[in-house]
Order: C-alpha cells, then structure tokens, then sequence
C-alpha cells in the first residue's frame, strides 16, 4: 500500500458561507426583545436609584446624559436583537453541523460529528412562553468546543438530537475502519 497525500485546491471546495442555512423560529426574537426588555427594566431602576440616592438631580446635565445614554443603548440593542436574528442560522450536513451568529463579531463553528459526546435540549421560563428549546452539543474537545443553537422548536430540537445521536453511533464503525487500515499500514512499512 501507498500512502498518498495529495494537495487539495482551496478554491474547488465547498464555500460554508453559501451553504443554505436554517433560519431560527421568529419566536425567538421575541424571546431577545422580552430578555432585554427585563435587562434595561432593571438597569432603568438602578438609574432611578441613582438619581434618588445621590446628588446627581443637581446636575441636570449629568441625569439627561444618563437618561440619554441608557436610551441610546437600549434603542441599539433592540437593532442588534434583529440584526443578530438576520445573521443566526445553522446547516445540518451528513458529517457536521454549522452554525453562524454574531453582527459586530461575527463566528462560524463547525462540530463534525465524531466528535460530538453528546446533546442536550433546555428550554428557560422565557423560552416555554414560545415553546422554544436550545439544543446543547458537547464535544471531545471541552468547554470551548460545545456548540449551543437556541431557538428551535421543540420538535425540529429533538429531530436534529436523535440525528445526531445516529451519526455518533455510527461513528466508531467508521473510526474503527480507518484505524485497521493505518494499522496494516504500518506493519507492511
């Protein structure tokens, strides 16, 4: 046996850019606005004890520029909210799964299934209003490795699962093929 290593021209293979992403269910921008609705809330009464607690109603100045400021964010955040909806998306393939997210930071992971551990499905209380459900993989690799798609119905949720779950049972057959054949490899060298 020959053991051939053969060059791989990059511009022949397959762009994961174009690939025809999934989109997320549109409850789940929704599920980003009410997340963010209660953040700001929160952020507005620590303002509001701020104004109260502190001297700050003395400088006008200074109370518009933070009333301004929090109104600035969070009319930004519902933008990105919608943006990073626009954005987000995933593609099942037969050995992998993509998913891509991020406006201002954008990021593209791919997790080949043989090494994928295992999946979860978790659904928060914001999430069981619109019967969302993230789907968690974890991977061989540790904690910067997992892949986590949020806002997937439940049952598209399960379907990619159970899928996965096939393919990494199937995997050892494979593994376990191309481990004997680099075996008889090595012993005809």
């Amino acid at each position: 046996m020959v053991f051939e290593n053969l060059e791989i021209n990059a511009g022949e293979l397959p762009a994961v850019e174009t690939a025809n992403y999934q989109q997320l269910s549109r409850n789940y921008v929704g599920v980003r606005y009410i997340s963010n609705a209660i953040f700001f809330v929160i952020l507005l009464v620590g303002v509001f004890v701020l104004y109260r607690e502190t001297e700050i109603s003395s400088y006008p100045t200074a109370w518009y520029a933070v009333l301004t400021f929090w109104v600035f964010w969070f009319l930004i955040s519902l933008f990105l909210v919608k943006k990073g909806y626009d954005n987000r998306g995933y593609v099942l393939r037969e050995y992998d799964i993509i998913h891509r997210k991020g406006v201002l930071v954008k990021s593209l992971t791919t997790v080949p299934f043989n090494r994928v551990q295992h999946c979860e499905i978790s659904q928060g209380p914001i999430q069981r209003l619109f019967n969302l459900h993230t789907l968690e993989i974890f991977t061989a690799g540790g904690g910067k490795s997992d892949l986590s798609i949020p806002g997937l119905e439940g049952e598209t949720a399960q379907q990619i699962k159970e899928f996965i779950v096939k393919k990494t049972e199937q995997v050892p057959e494979v593994s376990a093929a191309v481990n004997y054949n680099y075996s008889e490899f090595e012993r005809e060298g």
